[in-house]
C-alpha cells in the first residue's frame, strides 16, 4: 500500500506542477482506505447470523406442517371407529306368482282327402288288340319317334270306343280313345294305339292339353287338335 500511496503522491505532485491548482487526492485515498477497512470485518457476522435465522425458519416451518398432517390423519379414524352397525333388516319374502292356467289341447282336425271324380277301368281285351295292331302297321321311322307309356289303359264306364277321324292337320296320328278326369294328371289319350298323357310326346308332337272330346297337340310352333267323336262318351 505504500507503493500505491507514493506512486498517488507522485502524480498529484505532478498534477500541481502542471496545472497549478489541481484538488488534493490525498485525503480522499485516505478517507476511502479508512471506510473499506471499517466495513470487512462487519460483512461476516450480518451474514452468518442471517444463515442462522433461515435455519431456524425453515426448521420450525416443517416441524408445524408434520405436525398438521399427522392430527387430520387420527381425527378421521377416530370417526370411523365411533359408530355402531345397524342392523340389516330382512328382504320380505316375495309373493308366489299364480299359476298360469292349464290350457286345453285343441281337438285333431279331420283331414278328407279328395276323392277321385271317377274310377278308371281298363279299356277291354278288344280295344288293347286293335291298338298294339295300329304301330305295327305303321312305318319304322315314324315307330322310333313314338314315347312310351304305362300300358294299364284307363277308361271310365269300360265301354268300347269307336276310331275318330284326324284332322287335316296331323295325318300321321290317330286318336282311339280318351279317358277324362278332373285332375289333369290323371287324363289318358289313347294316340296311335299308345296310351299318353298331358306332356308326353307321340309322332314328334307334344300333348298339350286332353279334353273331353278332344286332344291338343303341339308341333313345330304351331298347335292342332285332335277331335274323338264316338257313341258312348262318358266323364
Amino acid at each position: 500500500m505504500s507503493l500505491i500511496l507514493d506512486a498517488l503522491r507522485k502524480m498529484e505532485q505532478e498534477r500541481r506542477s502542471r496545472r497549478g491548482a489541481a484538488n488534493d487526492l490525498r485525503p480522499e485515498v485516505l478517507r476511502y482506505r479508512q471506510a473499506t477497512q471499517g466495513k470487512e470485518p462487519a460483512r461476516y457476522p450480518v451474514l452468518l447470523v442471517g444463515a442462522a435465522l433461515l435455519c431456524l425458519g425453515i426448521g420450525t416451518g416443517v416441524l408445524l406442517k408434520g405436525n398438521r398432517n399427522e392430527a387430520p390423519r387420527e381425527e378421521p379414524v377416530a370417526a370411523a371407529v365411533a359408530p355402531a352397525p345397524q342392523p340389516v333388516a330382512a328382504p320380505l319374502p316375495a309373493a308366489p306368482l299364480p299359476a298360469a292356467p292349464a290350457v286345453a289341447p285343441a281337438a285333431p282336425i279331420a283331414l278328407h282327402s279328395p276323392q277321385p271324380a271317377a274310377a278308371v277301368t281298363a279299356l277291354p281285351p278288344s280295344v288293347q288288340e286293335e291298338a298294339a295292331a295300329v304301330p305295327a302297321r305303321s312305318k319304322p321311322s315314324r315307330a322310333s319317334s313314338y314315347r312310351s307309356a304305362p300300358a294299364d289303359g284307363e277308361g271310365e264306364g269300360g265301354s268300347p270306343r269307336e276310331t275318330a277321324t284326324v284332322q287335316s292337320g296331323a295325318p300321321d296320328i290317330s286318336i282311339s280313345g280318351i279317358a277324362y278326369q278332373d285332375e289333369r294328371r290323371m287324363r289318358r289319350a289313347v294316340l296311335n294305339g299308345v296310351l299318353v298323357g298331358e306332356g308326353a310326346e307321340i309322332a314328334g308332337a307334344r300333348v298339350v292339353e286332353i279334353k273331353e272330346t278332344k286332344v291338343r297337340l303341339s308341333r313345330g310352333g304351331q298347335t292342332f287338335e285332335l277331335t274323338f267323336s264316338s257313341g258312348l262318351q262318358s266323364r
